[in-house]
């Protein structure tokens, strides 16, 4: 992690169009499903809290609840029960977030301490918005029925609430790599017969120069077919929250310039094949700031993000802010669209 080379919130405090600013800390924004509010970390390993967006008021919800404050990411299931994840104890940066992070629960009023879910997981997961269904991945390290410690499964899986308290049950394996693939599941899609995932190919435990990526895909959960919506050599594009359509999802991608990393913008992908994207956000002209980590609201309206720096850690947060999509969506800059060049062939409809 370093220190940015302009004023640590400036890109917030003087925003680009359709930009605002919600608040000038907090890292991965998650939208509460009836659209009122925003839960987030408020720092890298840090305490769940929540934002009313009509009052702006702040709520941090484990502070003062139990005895765990070191979460990476909070989900909302559809009934407004939080699903956390985050390691039990942390150890250091790389082994508690990619080996040691797991699935936690705490009830829609935070009245009882996150309780862990049993279940250690890689990443990130993606969460059902019509019943308490999830999605996850798992490697070999973490789980050694798996296979070898660079397997990965993504793994569907119900919260049961039949019992005493509820309980997370796996319903079935969807996808498998064996060749040092790392699936992270993001989204459902078309009534969550489709999970949507990146799949980083030669990215971790480092980032291979000469030949690597982060690819979009689509899983059938009960057929296992698998499309492929965005594959470019040496880019990052990584899907981060679908639109309420299930037609497009946000790309955070890194195709502004050859071989780069970190990702600098978020973009809108078409999910059909074809590539498609255009920018959403406008870090691009305001280095050293980039936007991640975003969630669109379940009207479609608005796009919570992430704002860091280009020399962060991914997921290290300075500050949440908010894009007008209705605005943004009239404007000459959302009919930009592009595609990489291996798609610039393919004929595509408007």
């Amino acid at each position: 992690m370093t220190n940015p080379s302009a004023d640590q919130h400036g890109f917030l405090d003087e925003p680009p169009e359709f930009h605002e600013k919600l608040l000038d800390y907090g890292e991965r924004p998650y939208w509460s499903p009836d659209g009122s509010r925003i839960a987030f970390i408020d720092k890298n390993f840090g305490d769940v809290c929540e934002l009313d967006l009509q009052s702006r008021q702040v709520r941090n919800l484990t502070k003062d609840n139990g005895a765990h404050h070191s979460f990476l990411r909070v989900l909302f299931l559809p009934n407004g029960d939080y699903l956390l994840i985050g390691p039990k104890h942390f150890e250091d940066r790389e082994r508690s977030r990619f080996d040691s992070s797991e699935l936690w629960f705490m009830d829609r009023d935070a009245a009882e301490p996150p309780r862990p879910l049993g279940r250690k997981i890689f990443e990130g997961c993606g969460v059902s918005t019509l019943t308490p269904t999830l999605t996850y991945s798992v490697h070999g390290r973490i789980d050694p029925s798996t296979g070898a410690p660079e397997d990965f499964e993504i793994r569907v899986a119900d919260i049961d609430y039949s019992g005493d308290r509820p309980e997370l049950v796996d319903r079935k394996v969807v996808y498998t790599t064996r060749n040092g693939r790392c699936p992270e599941p993001q989204d459902f899609r078309h009534n969550d017969t489709e999970v949507i995932f990146a799949e980083y190919v030669n990215r971790f435990p480092r980032r291979n120069t000469l030949d690597w990526k982060t690819v979009v895909k689509g899983v059938e959960v009960e057929t296992g077919v698998v499309r492929t919506y965005i594959d470019e050599h040496l880019t990052h594009n990584e899907p981060e929250g679908i639109f309420p359509d299930g037609e497009h999802i946000c790309l955070e991608s890194s195709c502004d310039f050859e071989n780069y990393w970190p990702p600098i913008d978020l973009w809108k992908l078409k999910l059909d094949g074809s590539g498609r994207r255009v920018r959403m956000t406008a870090a691009i002209n305001r280095p050293p700031w980039r936007c991640s980590n975003s969630n669109v609201s379940p009207d479609g309206r608005w796009l919570a993000f992430m704002v860091n720096t280009r020399g962060d850690m991914s997921g290290y947060g300075r500050g949440l802010g908010l894009l007008d999509l209705e605005k943004w969506g009239q404007s000459e800059a959302s009919q930009q669209w592009e595609a990489p060049a291996a798609y610039r062939s393919i004929p595509i409809s408007s």
